[in-house]
């Protein structure tokens, strides 16, 4: 059977910052003014950045499908994409963390954005089964469980993920430099979750 490795890389939308929750902050004993300060802006700087994990607050900065990246200054653009070219023919896909994170986040951008995708996100989140969705992260980890793919890929592959600062995206996508370090990164993740793949298959399932 064939499976299409996806991933996707996210980033804070910041349209949204003026709409997130007061952060919750532990002065802790603090009493000068100036560390209070210091302390409620790194908080802010914190919850900033974890924007991009949250579909409400981040947004998809690019989605690797196979060996292809792609990017778009539009996001309704990208979730078109990945709709057209991979879920609406039902092809088996394969990621790692895809039922915790990638699959989900795309489908939930997709209602804010008011796009229709078929089939439904319940069609790619079976556990216990590799058809049509193959999270290698929930078969290495017996359905239980998180793990990085960074610490498998060294273990099992000899090498780890690309060294890379996700929280600077946000960042990164203003330039075609930074363009090509995050498309870099992504390629990255499709290859070591392919090699992964072909390492666990016809052993782990």
């Amino acid at each position: 059977m064939e499976y299409t490795v996806i991933d996707i890389e996210t980033m804070p939308d910041e349209t949204m910052i003026n709409k997130l929750p007061e952060p919750d902050v532990k002065y802790g004993n603090a009493k000068d003014e100036e560390k209070r300060r210091v302390i409620y802006e790194n908080a802010v700087a914190k919850q900033v950045d974890s924007m991009a994990l949250n579909p409400l607050f981040g947004r998809i900065a690019c989605i690797g499908i196979g060996d292809t990246v792609h990017m778009a200054e539009n996001e309704k653009t990208l979730i078109e994409i990945v709709s057209k070219e991979l879920f609406s023919k039902m092809q088996p896909i394969c990621t790692w963390n895809g039922i915790g994170f990638d699959i989900p986040f795309i489908y939930k951008r997709a209602i804010i954005l008011g796009i229709k995708i078929d089939p439904p996100m319940s069609f790619w989140m079976k556990r216990y089964t590799i058809t049509p969705h193959c999270d290698l992260m929930q078969v290495w980890m017996n359905w239980y469980g998180y793990e990085k793919l960074d610490t498998v890929a060294k273990a099992l592959l000899g090498r780890g993920k690309v060294d890379f600062d996700v929280t600077q995206i946000k960042e990164l996508i203003k330039t075609a430099e930074g363009i090509e370090k995050i498309s870099n990164y992504c390629k990255g993740d499709l290859e070591a979750t392919k090699l992964l793949f072909d390492k666990m298959n016809g052993i782990l399932f």
